[in-house]
């Protein structure tokens, strides 16, 4: 079975405009539990809500409001929205082992 590589990977669920399946194993370093192969259906990435057009909004000033901007990039995450549900599930894109039954490789 031939694999696509990560980046691949990556690059497809961003651009994705049907919900995929992804399967990864699960770790959670907290707890000290993991290990277990996980696979969701009808995924798709996060994105934050647009809103039409409109006046400007006014910035606040400085150092009054904290980035709620997500470090996905330099945490190696991304945020899925898994099924019908509005819940965000954070899943790390080093543990990922197939999308839409493809096996991902690092390589």
């Amino acid at each position: 079975m031939e694999g696509i590589k990560l980046v691949e990977a990556l690059a497809r669920m961003e651009v994705a405009e049907q919900p995929f399946t992804l399967r990864f194993v699960r770790l959670d370093l907290r707890r000290k539990t993991g290990g277990q192969i996980t696979e969701w259906a009808n995924c798709r990435l996060s994105r934050p809500k647009r809103t039409p057009a409109g006046p400007a909004a006014v910035a606040p000033p400085a150092g009054e409001e904290r980035s709620r901007l997500p470090a996905h990039f330099a945490n190696a995450t991304r945020n899925l929205v898994v099924g019908n549900s509005s819940q965000r599930r954070k899943v790390h894109i080093w543990l990922l082992l197939a999308l839409d039954g493809q096996r991902i490789v690092l390589g």
